[in-house]
């Protein structure tokens, strides 16, 4: 069930991270993992390598990239 999830999972965030700026790619594979403990150490790498600016890619680019500056963002 675990190696499903992380097929499917892995194709979803792949898909979601195309949309944000990153200042460096990722490297290797998108998503590596283990649960099987008779081949190793159990692990999940996601991104490997990877940065980004999370304000910018949630404020700045909203606001100056996409012109959503004069919406709304959060109704409380």
């Amino acid at each position: 069930i675990l190696n499903m999830w992380a097929k499917v999972c892995g194709h979803f965030w792949a898909d979601v991270a195309k949309d944000f700026y990153w200042k460096t790619k990722h490297t290797g594979e998108f998503l590596s993992y283990n649960f099987d403990v008779t081949k190793g150490e159990i692990f999940i790498k996601c991104m490997d390598g990877a940065s980004t600016n999370i304000c910018y890619n949630l404020l700045d680019r909203n606001v100056h990239e996409r012109k959503l500056g004069n919406k709304v963002a959060f109704y409380w």
